[in-house]
């Protein structure tokens, strides 16, 4: 069977799994940035999003990403209001991210069964749960997407060294970067990754070239995007720039999370930690130098993909490195089984307690993650109060310039807060208020709270 055939099964199943699981949040309503930026636009905000910030009403993050609008108006177009349907889109579109990876980590020398690995933890985790439920983030999905095929097209020109591969990896990684500013870091971790799956000293020059085209192409976009956009961000290099980066960097690993509340998190998380642990320490006298090497190599991808957090670091956003540390985990644990299978030290019953520590520390990888990830759900429930507090920025326009909302998602929208007696800003900002100073009254849904809860963990927390 084709690789991309293998994949695409792969994913298929990964995703109806995860899909029936989560079934009940396909028809969760609109939430916060959904409302102004999932619909129809005009040919001049269209216009506009190639010399200024995408957002007409300039509420979101003032970033040159004009690709994005494209897909806005697509979805808002195509599907309108019909909530299932974006969300069986963004069910689609991170499928063929999925599909687009994989076909990557083949390329450079994953097996299948690795694959499996890295597909089944990165599915279940929070991560995965915060990018898909919320439906704005098709932008997001649709730049990693991009990124995966440049680094495809990269690997495979530096392969073969065929002109249109060097052609459609620039076409994608425009692409890629004109939706989205994770594409930075492409001129530094597709140099590694060539390193790592293929390194061939006679094949340097294209590498090279490859690297530099990238590079100008990031630059004329840096350029662009501070010349042209008031306010845009840089990158800081600050202690609060350096504790965004290793917050997001620590959470890449953890498919449940890096903040935990409660016992059964906290046991969960550090059994988890602990398994890394154990399995590095098993995998460092165990492994060949190649296979050291390649491990080293992707834990270094997975750290360099997390540098868009000293910008802003997001919960959402961290879906590379997680896939990279993942993939890290699975080279691990693949070599610790070649190992162990084809060495006469070995007893049988070591065999069996190493695969038995691996499947267990796995499990609980999944059951975190998925333990989680109905957390990330909790938190976008119409009856979560933080959400009835970020809709009703949008719904009331609490912001500086009112929020384009199609009049009928408005009307719809108003009348759910209603229906928790919030018909106004001032009930926006007094629940808010009681969120911050007694936040317990709605830990648990009571008369008091009129059937709002606190999620236990906030939709954007780590």
């Amino acid at each position: 069977m084709p690789k991309i055939a293998k994949v695409t099964a792969l994913t298929g199943v990964l995703l109806l799994a995860w899909s029936a699981l989560f079934a009940s949040t396909f028809r969760y309503p609109f939430f916060f940035d959904d409302f102004h930026l999932i619909r129809s636009y005009t040919g001049s905000e269209i216009r506009s999003a190639f010399h200024a910030v995408i957002d007409p009403d300039k509420i979101e993050t003032p970033g040159l990403r004009p690709c994005s609008i494209f897909l806005y108006n697509f979805q808002g177009t195509l599907f309108g209001d019909n909530v299932v349907a974006q969300r069986v889109f963004m069910v689609v579109l991170t499928g063929t991210f999925m599909i687009a990876a994989g076909t990557l980590l083949l390329e450079v020398g994953l097996s299948f069964l690795q694959l499996a690995t890295v597909f089944t933890l990165f599915v279940s985790s929070r991560v995965f749960a915060s990018l898909v439920l919320w439906v704005c983030l098709s932008h997001l999905i649709l730049a990693y997407i991009w990124i995966a095929l440049t680094a495809y097209f990269f690997v495979r020109w530096a392969k073969r060294g065929r002109g249109f591969l060097f052609v459609l990896m620039l076409v994608a990684c425009t692409l890629a970067t004109f939706t989205r500013e994770e594409t930075y870091t492409l001129p530094v971790v597709l140099p590694l990754l060539w390193l790592i799956s293929s390194f061939d000293r006679e094949k340097w020059r294209r590498v090279a070239i490859a690297a530099f085209s990238m590079l100008a192409i990031v630059c004329f976009h840096y350029w662009l995007w501070h010349f042209l956009v008031p306010n845009a961000l840089s990158p800081e290099f600050k202690l609060s720039a350096a504790k965004r980066f290793f917050g997001a960097m620590a959470a890449a690993w953890l498919p449940c999370g890096s903040n935990w509340i409660g016992f059964t998190d906290n046991f969960i998380g550090i059994t988890w930690v602990t398994f890394l642990i154990g399995l590095v320490l098993l995998f460092i006298p165990l492994a060949r130098p190649h296979s050291r090497w390649r491990f080293l190599g992707v834990c270094c991808l997975g750290v360099l993909l997390s540098l868009p957090a000293l910008g802003v670091a997001r919960s959402f956003g961290i879906a590379l490195p997680t896939l990279a540390f993942m993939s890290a985990i699975s080279i691990a644990i693949g070599e610790i089984h070649i190992q162990m299978q084809s060495g006469a030290r070995f007893q049988k019953w070591q065999r069996c307690a190493a695969l038995g520590a691996i499947i267990l520390g796995l499990a609980v990888g999944v059951f975190g993650g998925i333990r989680r990830s109905n957390y990330v759900a909790e938190g976008m429930h119409e009856n979560s109060a933080t959400r009835m507090v970020r809709d009703g920025r949008f719904l009331f326009n609490m912001f500086d310039r009112p929020a384009t909302i199609p009049e009928p998602r408005r009307q719809a929208g108003l009348a759910r807060l209603a229906a928790f007696g919030i018909h106004s800003a001032d009930d926006v900002r007094s629940l808010d208020k009681t969120l911050k100073e007694n936040p317990g009254q709605y830990r648990q849904p009571t008369s008091a709270s009129n059937g709002l809860f606190l999620p236990k963990y906030d939709y954007l927390s780590f």
